[in-house]
């Protein structure tokens, strides 16, 4: 047998080939990859990209057969560009830090392939799984098949306390009581028929999946003439993530006011409902709110994390000073009083009031919170949630728990003269309560109480402490700059000129989104009450004494709080300035 030399070998016609297999694979994971993409992530206009893609690689294998290599050069342009546009479209719809066109895009395309080759689906892209049945291995749909099999003859596993069982893994949507919902395997289909899951709840995973993959607080479907606006708020404030066709978001909320238990057929009425969600150890409650406008339903969904966060970290982790975190420390554990905490919608009072609470030993203490409604779960405390259509209010319920010999209460919110006389009469008889206000700041809050008719002898003798709290943005770690403190500031602590070198201020990169923060920090203003506050409020007080008998009794202001977080570097003064003022 004779072999070929190493120069008698045809290298260009081995090389032509081995291009046009690399170009037909390379159409081929195109094609696969932006079918999976656009399938679990909601990316606008889907079917014009695989349509691009698709058609691409037709005109391509056309090409080849008709023009021959000239056809293999303009693929090589056309292909590139394509998925560069593509991947950029990908990029908006995941976290920063999930990104292909970033400085860590090498890294994620290689995590991706890498989830890919173990799980036949991609895994961050801040989606779940779904998409085998677009495969076209054999091999992987019999892997599929025998993980179906292997997951419907797995034990069920423990069950709650309710009786509801445990999630296992995927997505799983939980009623008010605990029991599952739809619960949507790693292949898309629910985990205990073997059933696709409809399009209209996977289309809500996946809106669901966006605002969690940027720590949202709030998500809102929002409906316009031809679409619906998807919005998030991140760190306080709103911003537009996609547009959803009108008929695909009426699905969506459909799907949501089914497992949040709303009458699916009335739109012309404001609802309020409530779910869970749970992903492996991280659990979210959904609180869902819909109204009817001019163009639609819209819908507006509360995301709670209650696992992990702020809850496990108690008062030390809402951002407290630490003369003020032992002055709070003392006065939540006194056996009998009242603490408020004040502030506008959106600034942390329920968080900073559970924080709180889980401070307190439970097994020793009997704890009952009344909440409208109940927000976050708590163990071994009695939580009981405001039905107003079945005359069950703050009031009535606070009066038949005093007779079930509580210690320590929890009045979600202080809304009129009823609720906080019967809330100041516990406090006075061996109570601890505590409780929320809307209110500008800690001394705006005893004008607030006066306003609502208490006797002013009960104010002063229930409310032990007030704390006043904004949320302020926090600087992203990664692209804060520093700067010169602005003469104000110096000022305002009397400070010369030098004293402070520098404090930072927002810039924006890849990681914060461009916005110059990344999370949010407490922002407070504690007033405990002393004999010289107490004795002007029997006096009908204006907002300025009282103001004045805090600042001499010790309380620092709000603004004057977030000028010390600014010079620790923790924000910045045009942050502080925003929510302050």
């Amino acid at each position: 047998m004779d072999i070929p030399s190493f120069f008698g070998t045809p290298w260009p016609s081995i090389f032509l080939v081995g291009a046009l297999c690399l170009t037909i694979a390379a159409f081929a994971g195109a094609i696969i990859w932006v079918g999976r993409t656009t399938s679990f992530l909601t990316i606008n206009r889907p079917e014009r990209w695989r349509l691009l893609f698709s058609g691409l690689g037709l005109v391509f294998l056309v090409g080849i057969a008709i023009a021959g290599l000239p056809t293999l050069l303009v693929a090589w342009m056309l292909l590139p560009a394509c998925l560069v546009a593509f991947t950029r479209q990908h990029d908006a719809h995941v976290d920063q830090s999930k990104r292909y066109l970033s400085s860590r895009g090498p890294a994620n395309i290689l995590a991706d392939v890498q989830a890919a080759w173990r799980k036949g689906s991609p895994s961050r892209s801040g989606a779940q799984p779904g998409l085998r049945g677009r495969v076209t291995s054999w091999v992987e749909l019999l892997r599929a098949e025998a993980g179906r099999k292997s997951r419907r003859s797995a034990p069920s596993g423990k069950s709650s306390a309710r009786g509801a069982k445990q999630p296992r893994d995927g997505f799983v949507f939980l009623k008010k009581d605990g029991t599952v919902a739809i619960q949507i395997s790693d292949d898309g289909e629910s985990q205990d028929s073997g059933s696709a899951v409809s399009e209209n709840v996977r289309n809500a995973r996946n809106v669901m999946l966006q605002a969690m993959g940027v720590d949202a607080t709030d998500l809102h479907l929002d409906p316009h003439e031809q679409e619906y606006f998807v919005r998030v708020r991140v760190d306080g404030v709103l911003r537009d993530v996609e547009r959803l066709q009108s008929e695909t978001a009426k699905g969506v909320v459909s799907a949501i006011k089914v497992i949040a238990d709303m009458d699916i057929a009335e739109r012309r009425r404001p609802q309020d409902g409530g779910f869970a969600i749970q992903m492996g150890d991280d659990k979210y409650d959904i609180r869902v709110a819909s109204t009817p406008t001019s163009y639609g339903e819209k819908l507006v969904m509360r995301l709670l994390r209650s696992s992990g966060g702020v809850m496990t970290g108690g008062l030390g982790g809402i951002g407290l000073r630490q003369p003020v975190l032992k002055q709070l420390r003392e006065i939540i554990h006194k056996p009998y009083g009242m603490f408020l905490v004040v502030g506008p919608t959106g600034s942390g009072k329920t968080t900073t009031v559970y924080a709180s609470l889980s401070e307190i030993d439970a097994h020793r203490h009997n704890i009952t919170t009344i909440e409208d409604p109940v927000e976050y779960r708590l163990d071994n405390i009695t939580q009981i949630a405001v039905n107003t259509k079945a005359d069950v209010s703050f009031a009535n319920i606070l009066r038949s728990v005093l007779r079930q010999d509580p210690d320590v209460l929890l009045v979600g919110e202080i809304r009129d003269r009823e609720t906080a006389e019967i809330a100041c009469q516990s406090a006075l008889t061996g109570h601890f309560v505590f409780s929320t206000l809307h209110a500008n700041d800690s001394v705006a809050s005893i004008a607030r109480l006066l306003d609502l008719g208490l006797e002013p002898t009960l104010i002063q003798t229930a409310v032990t402490a007030v704390l006043g709290q904004r949320l302020a943005r926090r600087l992203c770690p990664d692209c804060k700059e520093a700067c010169s403190p602005p003469a104000g500031m110096l000022k305002k602590f009397k400070l010369k000129p030098g004293a402070v070198p520098h404090i930072y201020r927002e810039k924006g990169c890849e990681k914060c989104g461009g916005t110059g923060y990344r999370g949010r920090i407490g922002i407070h203003e504690l007033l405990v009450m002393n004999d010289k506050v107490r004795g002007l409020i029997t006096q009908s007080p204006s907002v300025n004494e009282l103001k004045k008998a805090a600042l001499e009794s010790g309380t620092l202001t709000l603004q004057i709080d977030g000028l010390l977080k600014v010079m620790q570097g923790e924000t910045s003064v045009n942050e502080v300035l925003r929510v302050t003022t």
